[in-house]
């Protein structure tokens, strides 16, 4: 059910936002005495729309679109997707505000693609260093204090360039947490093809749990970190991440969704580290998780939660897709440093759902 809806918000964000914005400018250009130029908006809209197209049928394993032509038209869908995005918004506004159709002042009209524009060309550029500092039920002596650096949702490929890749790996190395690299597949990787994702992963010396765990020790205690398939996948199998886990041994899931957190805190998960949102991508900065459009699939939308003694941390994501653009929910490399309820304060930076 929560897959069916994402897909229809996609097509209903997709589409609403452009025939505002085009039935906009066909009635001003006619307006003007140009209603042949007015006429070839439609076919401009299909032209800019190919790439969101070309994706559909990517995944659908039946067509690809050229990458040169990918790169021609991305920059300018995206642009005008999401300035058609806002100016709708501030259309919808003013009418109501002026309770009829009252034209606007040319420069708050173009204000929502002046912003358009930003986010498509900075805003997902700047990645961002959160320290979080988690208290961890039963964590032994020995993981007092231990560091986990997180990253999520790099998306490498098409538009996440391999220097853009490089940059975002050397930002997490310099952080040095030092107990190895480990991996959880995400719905994207699966649509790529799992085996090749989890070969290229092993080969660049990341170990890939899926399904399974293993026993991390450090000044002679232990610490069960596992992973998981994503859900979307059909092979989500929690018990078989767990299974091996010794008695009383704290727990760090990996998985992409962060819906997995309610199966998670009944199998007794102490932390549960996600990403999958993108943090909304889109959002308001003081609003980014209670008015996101990531909360129409999960109520986990970015940071931290808690249900009793087990908690979720859910990253917004180093990479982004379709749109390329990021406001309010930049993209962030997340330095998790584990800790006991006897050394924090509970009520700091604690959020839940």
């Amino acid at each position: 059910m929560r897959r069916a809806r994402f897909y229809i918000l996609i097509l209903g964000l997709t589409l609403l936002p452009q025939v505002v914005a085009a039935s906009d400018l066909v009635r001003w250009l006619a307006a003007q005495g140009q209603l042949a130029l007015g006429l070839s908006v439609p076919g401009l809209l299909l032209a800019l729309n190919l790439p969101m197209l070309a994706e559909v049928l990517r995944r659908k394993k039946s067509a690809r679109l050229p990458r040169f032509l990918a790169a021609t038209v991305q920059t300018p869908w995206t642009a005008f997707w999401l300035g058609s995005l806002f100016y709708a918004i501030l259309r919808a506004g003013w009418t109501v505000a002026h309770l009829g159709p009252a034209p606007m002042p040319v420069w708050l009209a173009l204000a929502p693609f002046a912003l358009a524009l930003y986010g498509t060309l900075f805003g997902a550029r700047v990645l961002r260093r959160e320290k979080v500092t988690i208290p961890v039920a039963g964590l032994p002596a020995g993981w007092r204090g231990a560091r986990i650096v997180q990253l999520s949702d790099l998306h490498a490929g098409r538009h996440v360039t391999k220097e853009r890749l490089n940059a975002i790996a050397r930002r997490a190395a310099r952080l040095n947490p030092g107990y190895g690299a480990y991996a959880c597949l995400g719905n994207h990787d699966f649509w790529a093809g799992p085996d090749a994702v989890e070969e290229e992963l092993e080969r660049a010396g990341i170990r890939v749990l899926r399904n399974k765990g293993v026993l991390l020790e450090r000044d002679g205690d232990g610490l069960w970190l596992c992973g998981v398939d994503d859900p979307w996948s059909g092979r989500f199998d929690l018990r078989g991440a767990l299974r091996g886990r010794p008695e009383g041994t704290a727990t760090v899931l990996l998985s992409h969704q962060p819906n997995t957190w309610l199966r998670a805190q009944e199998l007794g998960v102490e932390l549960q580290l996600s990403g999958h949102t993108h943090g909304g991508q889109v959002a308001l900065l003081w609003l980014h998780r209670s008015l996101s459009l990531a909360r129409l699939i999960t109520p986990f939308v970015a940071g931290l939660y808690r249900a009793g003694r087990s908690y979720l941390y859910v990253n917004r994501g180093a990479g982004s897709v379709m749109p390329m653009v990021r406001l309010g929910a930049r993209p962030e490399v997340t330095e998790l440093t584990l800790t006991t309820a006897e050394d924090t304060n509970e009520d700091l930076a604690l959020v839940t759902p």
